[in-house]
C-alpha cells in the first residue's frame, strides 16, 4: 500500500522536463507522440520512468538480443490505452482500491461497462464503471490503437504487459513488465 501512496504523490507532482521532451522526440514519431500526449501528465511521467528504468535492467541482467529501440518505444507507449478523456486520477485511485479490496466485483462492473458500451457522457456511476473498464483493459485497447497504425511489434508487447509473464515471453516484454512494476 505504501507503494501506491508514493505513486499517488508522484502523480500529483508529475511534470515533464525539457530533457524528457528531447527523449520522447528521439524515440517516437509524430503519430506515436500523439498517442503519448493523449495520456494525462502523470501517466506520461510514469511511462517515461519505465523507459528510463528499462536500460538499467538490461545492464544489471544478462539479457541477449534486446532491440533497445523497440523496448524504449514500448515503454513509452505501454499505457496509451488510458487516455486523458477516459480516466482521471481519482478514477484510477478508485479502480486500484476496488481491484485490491473487491477484485471480482470490480471486474464484473468493468465487464458490464463493456457490454453496455458505456462512455464518459453517461451518469456518474456509469462513468466510474467505464473507468474500471479502461483500468482493466488499457493494455488491449492500447495494442489495438498501435495495430491500427501498423505498429504490430510494439502492440504485441504492450498487449501482455499486465499478464503473468513466463520465461518464454520475449525479453522486451519481460523487461517492460519488470520496469513497470518498479515504477
Amino acid at each position: 500500500m505504501i507503494k501506491r501512496i508514493r505513486q499517488f504523490w508522484r502523480a500529483i507532482k508529475a511534470k515533464l522536463t525539457v530533457e524528457d521532451k528531447v527523449f520522447i522526440d528521439k524515440y517516437l514519431n509524430d503519430e506515436e507522440q500523439k498517442l503519448f500526449f493523449a495520456m494525462r501528465v502523470y501517466d506520461q511521467r510514469h511511462v517515461l520512468n519505465v523507459a528510463y528504468t528499462a536500460p538499467k535492467i538490461i545492464e544489471q541482467n544478462q539479457y541477449e538480443n534486446i532491440d533497445c529501440n523497440l523496448l524504449i518505444r514500448a515503454c513509452l507507449l505501454h499505457d496509451i490505452g488510458r487516455t486523458a478523456k477516459d480516466i482521471c486520477l481519482m478514477d484510477k485511485v478508485i479502480s486500484v482500491l476496488l481491484g485490491k479490496f473487491l477484485p471480482q466485483k470490480s471486474k464484473q462492473w468493468a465487464n458490464r461497462a463493456e457490454k453496455l458500451k458505456l462512455n464518459k457522457s453517461k451518469s456518474f456511476w456509469q462513468k466510474r464503471r467505464y473507468a474500471l473498464y479502461i483500468y482493466y483493459n488499457h493494455a488491449r485497447l492500447g495494442a489495438e490503437k498501435l495495430n491500427e497504425l501498423g505498429l504490430n511489434d510494439i502492440a504485441e508487447i504492450i498487449r501482455y504487459h499486465h499478464d503473468k509473464v513466463d520465461c518464454k515471453a520475449c525479453s522486451e516484454l519481460q523487461i517492460l513488465c519488470l520496469a513497470d512494476s518498479l515504477n
